[in-house]
């Protein structure tokens, strides 16, 4: 089951002046306590993850950003669109999560297809006497040492993956034989999560991210990053 968390500024326009026009009724005190509850939980949650010295990225659904964190500070800001959020099912029979389950930091993010390397060691010649050691080779860059899935996931401990598509032709720096073995490895980890009875898969998110975007993303996640997610609409 999917829903769509961002859209169209002429829908959202539209939105807005049926909202204007129903003049819903204000928020019960449950509800508004229970906002504010939901607020104060996510701002605790993100003060422990800027001062715990760790990379994290943080989702905020409601602007539609994503960007790579440390210690509070942005290193890398993404437009995100076409957010959407999804539960597995598995013949018919909804996974959902308990309510709450974003106010959780989510831990020890890994990419889904894995990077092919990530260290690149570089050792000297041997020392031959009375002859001049040849340059260093010059390492490759990054775009040119790692090419770029779309889509891609990152999947978390907690049972939450995040998706990134890439727009237009994202992904198109793999050989179609590569491209292939991507889709398929991802629909198995798909078909094997809805088979297993005990799949730990329970909300995935999915965006869609400038191609450029997607492939930094890639390129630069850092290890076991954590994951945070703000301006979910409660549900």
């Amino acid at each position: 089951m999917r829903e769509s968390l961002l859209r169209s500024p002429c829908l959202s326009l539209l939105a807005a002046v049926l909202a204007l026009a129903a003049a819903p009724p204000p928020l019960s005190a449950d509800a508004e306590a229970d906002t504010l509850r939901r607020g104060n939980e996510q701002l605790r949650r993100e003060r422990e993850l800027a001062t715990g010295g760790e990379f994290y990225l943080r989702l905020d659904a409601g602007k539609g950003r994503l960007s790579l964190m440390l210690g509070g500070v942005v290193l890398d800001d993404y437009r995100a669109d076409d957010l959407e959020r999804g539960v597995p099912e598995v013949f018919f029979v909804d996974r959902r999560p308990p309510s709450g389950w974003d106010l959780v930091a989510f831990s020890r993010g890994r990419l889904e297809p894995e990077r092919e390397r990530d260290r690149i060691e570089i050792q000297a010649p041997p020392v031959v006497e009375g002859a001049s050691p040849p340059p260093p080779p010059i390492p490759t860059t990054a775009e040119d040492s790692y090419s770029v899935p779309s889509p891609y996931r990152i999947l978390f401990s907690e049972g939450v993956s995040l998706e990134v598509r890439s727009k237009g032709a994202g992904g198109r720096n793999r050989s179609a034989v590569r491209r292939l073995a991507d889709l398929l490895a991802l629909r198995w980890a798909d078909w094997r999560s809805a088979l297993l009875r005990r799949s730990g898969d329970r909300v995935r998110l999915r965006v869609t991210l400038d191609p450029n975007d997607a492939a930094a993303l890639y390129r630069s996640l850092p290890p076991e990053v954590r994951f945070l997610v703000v301006g979910l609409p409660a549900r």
